[in-house]
């Protein structure tokens, strides 16, 4: 009888909760009109949307291109064991892409099952040889590469290359001399965040963030030198060998003591030598944005901007990775200085003979 009566005080409790719950839902419902849209309407502006990012995405790897073939070409004799032919253009085919964004893209572009160009740099070989955006292109050295690696590896591996192109329904020959530059590639992804880094394989990442904030080509070419410098100094190699390091000393410890560091001396590893790393990768960066013909001498204002939008950059941290940005600033300056002096002797622009003389020498170490 205890249980019967509870069991109807439950389902009675059931039922005022949930009459309670919709007169609260039911009195906070919106009151105002609106207008209705249809969902047509709304998937058409969602496609347009996509567009203009597409679009915007590609116009951004213009500019990045623009700054980064220069940059390659500047920094040459720091990677004199690592140079490859540049030609100046970029191509893509229907494969790289969904089918959504395929018929966004063939509003401005020629997609096809063969590789078309989308990107030619003006100043370099490609353009002066008359290659044109959405040129198709339907053979390379007598071939049909397969994918962009295949491709890709016929352009690394010529001292010159022939191209067969389609353009407006006109079959047309060309044959292109390249100019040497340093071997490494450059990447745009999408984040909110103002950052770039180097990374292993010879990359370079740049996000979508740092593009909206940099005021100018020249302010890229600085940020660029400077991810640049880093692999041309051979710093992400050393970075992940004290990484290394640090982890093989968490392994010991953790074998002789039974004590979990937890990876303590790994992160320990990341930190050696990092404060440096940078300053050298300003200093190299600095000459290299220089050598790709950018006017530097107010690179250094970059780093008050980074003070304003990120204040903690501005004192000294312990075991911070970099140096501050009135560090930076006033080294930069420096180097600056450095190079104009450089430039009223009327010197190669290159820093001190026994800076190169080491650099050399580390290069031969390597590819030994």
């Amino acid at each position: 009888m205890i249980y019967f009566s509870f069991h109807k005080f439950i389902k009675k409790f059931n039922k005022v909760f949930l009459i309670f719950s919709l007169l609260i839902f039911w009195g906070c419902a919106p009151s105002l009109k609106v207008p209705e849209v249809s969902k047509e309407i709304v998937e058409a502006e969602r496609l347009k949307q996509r567009k203009i990012a597409l679009f915007t995405y590609f116009e951004r790897n213009e500019k990045l291109n623009n700054v980064w073939y220069k940059l390659l070409i500047g920094a040459t004799p720091f990677c004199e064991k690592n140079l490859s032919p540049v030609y100046g253009f970029e191509v893509h085919n229907k494969k790289m892409y969904k089918e959504e964004d395929i018929k966004l893209l063939s509003e401005k572009y020629l997609l096809d099952e063969k590789f078309t160009i989308w990107y030619v740099h003006p100043d370099l070989p490609a353009a002066k040889a008359g290659l044109q955006v959405n040129d198709k292109i339907l053979k390379i050295n007598s071939k049909e590469p397969k994918n962009i690696e295949e491709f890709l590896e016929i352009i690394k591996n010529s001292k010159e290359i022939g191209l067969v192109i389609e353009r407006g329904g006109e079959i047309l020959d060309f044959k292109i001399q390249p100019i040497k530059g340093c071997n490494y590639q450059v990447y745009l992804i999408f984040d909110e965040s103002i950052n770039a880094w180097a990374a292993p394989s010879g990359k370079v990442f740049v996000t979508t963030g740092l593009i909206r904030f940099l005021h100018s080509e020249k302010e890229l070419a600085f940020v660029l030198g400077h991810e640049l410098a880093h692999h041309v100094l051979g710093h992400i190699t050393k970075k992940m060998a004290n990484v290394i390091l640090g982890s093989v000393i968490d392994i010991l410890i953790a074998a002789t003591t039974g004590i979990n560091t937890q990876g303590a001396f790994q992160q320990l590893g990341a930190l050696v030598f990092s404060k440096e790393f940078e300053k050298e990768a300003d200093y190299i960066g600095t000459y290299i944005a220089a050598r790709g013909g950018y006017d530097i001498s107010d690179a250094a204002e970059f780093w008050r901007r980074i003070a304003v939008e990120f204040p903690h950059t501005i004192a000294e941290i312990f075991l911070a990775t970099h140096p501050s940005t009135p560090e930076r600033f006033v080294f930069i300056e420096k180097t600056i200085q450095e190079i104009e002096e450089i430039k009223q002797r009327g010197e190669p622009l290159l820093p001190s003979q026994e800076f190169m003389k080491k650099q050399k020498e580390r290069e031969i170490e390597e590819s030994n």
